[in-house]
């Protein structure tokens, strides 16, 4: 029961971190819209992100899963083709996007999928753990520490055979 009740605290605390921060009022141009120009926003804040396709000068590609478009990007950091960068800043009158330097964030492509490797195997650590250490009972529906651990029972087993 304390184990359903941590669930569901655990699950609702994700939901109230998610509604704590309100989308802003106005979301702001989708700069991967084709009808949208850069140009026509000249002087408006915007954050945009996409992948390095040439550093001098530096262009970023903007995609929405169905349309590209790319954006001259000035007062980066060193960035190298193919990372990732994220933007903030102010859209000049011929199209380019001055960035705020503090505020852009470069990856590189592998980050993500080292992050979700390294929590994945942080998660099926924690499970082996929770198999090795605790047992269900299905009669009484709970869950409750083993006497002898998995792993101490059948590493006794291998010692006394071996």
């Amino acid at each position: 029961m304390a184990l359903g009740v941590s669930v569901v605290l655990l699950s609702a605390l994700f939901v109230l971190a998610g509604a704590g921060y309100p989308a802003p009022t106005s979301p702001g141009p989708d700069l991967a819209d084709p009808d949208v120009a850069p140009a026509d926003l000249a002087g408006d804040h915007v954050e945009t992100g996409g992948v390095v396709i040439a550093t001098d000068p530096v262009i970023i590609e903007i995609t929405d899963g169905t349309t590209t478009q790319q954006l001259p990007v000035e007062n980066v950091p060193a960035v190298a083709v193919g990372q990732d960068i994220i933007v903030d800043g102010t859209l000049t009158t011929d199209g380019t996007l001055t960035a705020t330097r503090d505020s852009t964030v470069v990856r590189e492509p592998w980050e993500t999928t080292y992050m979700y490797a390294i929590s994945l195997l942080g998660a099926l650590f924690v499970a082996v753990r929770i198999v090795d250490g605790w047992r269900f009972d299905p009669e009484t529906v709970t869950f409750s520490p083993r006497d002898t651990p998995l792993r101490t029972r059948y590493l006794s087993e291998d010692e006394a055979s071996g």
